[in-house]
């Protein structure tokens, strides 16, 4: 009972909020190819038992942090092939992400409330929710990351709250997650979290460094040693893995995906519900006179700046990049929604967008029904008698959400959209990812359920690259053949290979007439469905066994 009591009714709200955002139904959205890469390079660790040399369809995979591939390998190894698994790890480290934005929130602005509307805030963003949802490298790298900035935060400031402030036990935190942030997801978290957070700290909250510089060393070296490890581990035993790990980074940072330098300029749709507070809060001039915290509206509204600016510099450019801005922009909408809180929206500038947002919020969920029955209910994705169940709670969301925009009540409001996202995870993942879902999907693991096909070696042509989704559809190694090269293939027999086109257009007639050929029939490993612009023709593929 001692404990439970010092459990506070928010922190049981976050725990619950968490539970529904990444573990509920974890398993209902579709794979995608960063899952693909981390889960088939697990499977290779646990077939060949060399967690230290981690390979990815037969090749070395020493470009990418391993962390990722060591957590996701253990699971492999208890729980085959449970996707339901590895996905909770993910929501585990969303769920530690959460928590330390909650700690940061709070160092920030210490008024009872604030931190937990945060939090809720960053909790309802579709981006945080996807990432703790995906097997991926990022989650690990940017919830580490914000551990670090947390305990720096306890660091530097703890002296101005506490009579006996614990720099030594924070240095030390703070250096691991350092080093596991790398180890995690490399270099961009540190370049797209921690530097612009550190630029914000240097001009906004001025710390004392004196007598914290020996905590700020050890805090570095710490890091070093977590992760630097690792590096002197494949210069010693893979020191030819060095180049590609320099050449992997350098084109993580210049190749790839180039856009132009205002990529990022709707950044603020980004935070999905939340979008229309997050472009209100670029106002800073009226703001500032109007909100009452103002020290942690300045730090979010610089550190999104900054973000902004350090990311589009970048020549390469992704949109999953701007989860990194999330923590920034839920604690600006917080120091607006508090606002709202205390002053009931007196002024009309500020009464105009809390009602505008609400009523439009209210709007869309009562419109949402019509959407679910034409798009999931005739599509025989939910049954009757759960999609009545969901209408019903949705038309009292709607209603709810509307009264609290007519009374002004901020709570109320943020109340009914956290019920919304809860109900959307509990009831309707499942519906949502038949969406996308291929129907027409022939997987290639349809050959290895097959009890003789299932023995066979899989092989593509070398003059064609082998998508790594089909790599983990299959569930083992799809390695390289010539199939011009009458010695490799008869070497090679029995074996399945895969083609994009017939066989006859990439195997000479000559070798053709010395094997025995059976054509499997088209698979299309495309998860996503062919109306998604994702959904890719080099995901299909001619299987012909050769014997």
């Amino acid at each position: 009972m001692e404990v439970v009591r010092k459990i506070s009714n928010e922190t049981l709200m976050l725990i619950v909020l968490c539970l529904t955002a990444f573990f509920v139904n974890n398993s209902a959205l579709p794979t995608d190819v960063t899952e693909a890469k981390t889960i088939v390079t697990a499977r290779s660790i646990v077939e060949n038992g060399k967690w230290m040399s981690p390979t990815m369809n037969g090749q070395p995979r020493f470009d990418k942090p391993p962390l990722a591939a060591w957590v996701s390998a253990a699971i492999e190894s208890a729980r085959p092939g449970n996707i339901s698994a590895q996905r909770s790890a993910a929501a585990v480290m969303a769920t530690l992400w959460a928590f330390f934005f909650f700690g940061v929130a709070r160092y920030m602005e210490r008024r009872r409330g604030f931190a937990e509307l945060a939090t809720v805030v960053f909790l309802t963003c579709y981006n945080v929710i996807y990432f703790g949802r995906m097997v991926s490298r990022d989650i690990y790298g940017y919830a580490f990351m914000m551990g670090a900035i947390y305990f720096l935060l306890r660091m530097m400031f703890d002296e101005r709250y506490y009579a006996h402030p614990h720099k030594w036990r924070w240095a030390l935190l703070g250096g691991v997650m350092l080093g596991l942030s790398y180890l995690g997801n490399g270099t961009m978290p540190f370049y797209a979290m921690l530097l612009p957070f550190l630029l914000v700290l240097l001009a906004l909250k001025r710390p004392r460094t004196s007598g914290k510089w020996l905590p700020l060393i050890f805090m570095l070296v710490v890091a070093m040693l977590t992760t630097g490890w690792w590096l002197v581990y494949l210069c010693r035993e893979h020191p030819d893995a060095i180049p590609e790990v320099w050449s992997s980074e350098l084109s993580a940072w210049a190749g790839g995906h180039v856009r132009p330098w205002y990529y990022y300029w709707r950044f603020f749709s980004e935070m999905g519900v939340w979008g229309i507070f997050t472009l209100a809060a670029l106002a800073v001039p009226y703001w500032y006179r109007k909100v009452s915290t103002k020290r942690p509206y300045l730090i979010a509204i610089a550190w999104i700046a900054s973000a902004i600016v350090l990311l589009s510099i970048r020549p390469q450019k992704n949109m999953t990049d701007l989860v990194t801005l999330t923590p920034p922009c839920a604690l600006a909408v917080a120091c607006l929604l508090y606002h709202f809180v205390e002053k009931r929206a007196k002024d009309k500038w500020a009464k105009g967008l809390f009602m505008f947002n609400g009523y439009l919020m209210a709007l869309i969920v009562f419109l949402l029904p019509v959407f679910i029955y034409f798009r999931m209910a005739n599509w025989s994705l939910l049954d009757f008698g759960t999609t009545v169940f969901i209408n019903v709670l949705l038309f009292a969301i709607a209603i709810y959400l509307g009264v609290s925009t007519m009374r002004r009540e901020v709570r109320g409001v943020v109340s009914g959209i956290v019920l919304l996202f809860v109900i959307i995870e509990c009831f309707m993942l499942g519906a949502i990812g038949g969406l996308f879902e291929n129907r027409h999907q022939r997987s290639i693991a349809l050959l290895r359920d097959d009890d003789y096909l299932g023995k066979m070696a899989l092989y593509h042509s070398k003059d064609e690259d082998v998508r790594i989704e089909t790599v983990y559809e299959a569930g083992c190694d799809i390695l390289p053949l010539d199939l011009t090269d009458s010695v490799a293939v008869k070497k090679a027999l029995p074996c399945v290979v895969l083609t994009h086109q017939a066989l006859a257009g990439d195997m000479p007639e000559s070798i053709i007439g010395q094997v025995d050929t059976l054509h499997l029939g088209v698979f299309d490993n495309n998860r996503l469905s062919r109306h998604i612009k994702h959904y890719t023709p080099e995901l299909v593929y001619h299987a012909t066994l050769l014997r």
